[in-house]
């Protein structure tokens, strides 16, 4: 060993051996210290994509909860309707009335904020809105085709999670909701048979719950027998 060598702390050739071979694998090391364990960039990507991903799995999470909430109450109301007809504005069947109903502007106005490109013609713009919303129609009338042992607990149940949050990473939320909301819909269709929301035609909304409560002691008033 020659004497340049020598003069070379173990510490130091020690670094050099790691740096050349992590250069090889296309690795970057920062070496803060001589008791530090060096990370590759790889790995703290992979860190930083888990902590991603259990962040997202936790937003998905309590969406879903919010989502089954929201999806109790329209049963509630749908329920309510169903036994006490007259609570409902039955004379006005507009189309947003109907159970999954989505609105094509929706897509539409996304998607025309949403360009694949900067040349991408209004024809092209349309286009991909009808595209992607029949695709999101197709999908709600197969759940339709699944048993209701099979389809679990989860709102948007049965199709798959992923497309939808790429929905929300492509379009953003207000789609995602849309859709989301069509889902829950349907499901209560389904169990109600109720194919029409409860309509507030005052307003041009869906009436809420607490609406419906209120006005219930007026058709839910038992008949009164007048005296002789």
């Amino acid at each position: 060993m020659d004497h340049d060598q020598e003069a070379v702390p173990e510490v130091e050739k020690a670094v050099i051996v790691e740096q050349n071979a992590d250069e090889r694998r296309g690795y970057v090391i920062t070496l803060q210290g001589d008791d530090e364990e060096a990370v590759p960039e790889v790995e703290k990507r992979v860190i930083i994509e888990e902590d991603v991903a259990g962040r997202r799995s936790y937003l998905i999470t309590l969406e879903d909860k919010l989502d089954q909430e929201q999806e109790k109450l329209l049963l509630a109301s749908c329920s309510l309707v169903k036994i006490y007809p007259s609570l409902d504005d039955d004379e006005y069947a507009g189309i947003e009335r109907s159970m999954g109903w989505m609105d094509f502007q929706k897509f539409y106005h996304n998607c025309l904020s949403h360009k694949e490109s900067e040349e991408e013609t209004e024809e092209e713009t349309l286009a991909r809105a009808h595209q992607l919303r029949n695709l999101w129609i197709g999908k709600m009338i197969s759940a339709y085709d699944v048993p209701e042992e099979e389809r679990g607990d989860v709102p948007f149940k049965p199709y798959n999670v992923d497309d939808l949050e790429a929905v929300k990473e492509t379009f953003g939320e207000d789609l995602y909701r849309t859709i989301r909301k069509a889902f829950r819909e349907v499901r209560v269709a389904f169990k109600t048979g109720v194919d029409y929301k409860p309509w507030n035609r005052g307003e041009g909304r869906e009436a809420t719950l607490n609406e419906l409560l209120d006005a219930l002691p007026k058709v839910a008033r038992p008949p009164t027998h007048r005296r002789r």
